[in-house]
């Protein structure tokens, strides 16, 4: 592995425990916001070093466009949370972009996985098969089933964690008051 694949690696399996931790833990609270920071902090790197590794294929691939939406849903998660827009409704649309940025990571991370894993084992038979067109077709439709099953997630888990954020940050603040 390259030493610019290797640093894109750690900055994905980073990204992918902060933002594990960001999901799990009660939003609005001091640990929320350090532990987002990281997630934030790490997906940059990750887009960052996608479009640099431009020079290892030697042309765009649809992992590029993957990055630009991770970039997208990076920024819309950012600015909701920094702007405080929409007003009266920045909290949903905070959570609900950066939980799509954390679905697409995922996404990544399967159709990664097996390029990177998965192909190598079965390179060869692909070749002589000629089944390069399965292979690819298994790729998309483990990254749309990750999509799925993230969308699936959200709509049932995002509005009972929204609905709990004032009460966080509230018991935070008393405790910081204590």
């Amino acid at each position: 592995m390259r030493p610019l694949g290797a640093i894109h690696l750690i900055f994905s399996l980073l990204a992918i425990g902060f933002g594990a931790l960001v999901l799990w833990i009660p939003k609005g609270t001091r640990w929320h916001r350090t532990w987002g920071h990281g997630y934030v902090w790490c997906m940059i790197g990750v887009v960052a070093t996608s479009f640099a590794m431009y020079n290892l294929t030697g042309r765009v691939t649809p992992f590029h466009f993957a990055a630009v939406g991770a970039g997208l849903t990076l920024a819309g998660g950012m600015w909701t949370v920094l702007r405080r827009r929409p007003r009266g409704f920045w909290i949903q649309a905070h959570a609900t972009w950066m939980a799509w940025s954390y679905v697409g990571l995922m996404a990544a991370f399967v159709a990664e996985s097996m390029t990177r894993f998965v192909l190598p084992l079965v390179q060869d038979q692909l070749e002589q098969q000629q089944l390069w067109g399965a292979f690819w077709t298994l790729v998309v439709v483990g990254s749309v089933g990750t999509i799925f099953l993230g969308s699936v997630l959200i709509r049932r888990w995002l509005p009972g964690a929204i609905e709990a954020t004032p009460a966080a940050m509230r018991r935070e603040r008393n405790e910081l008051q204590s």
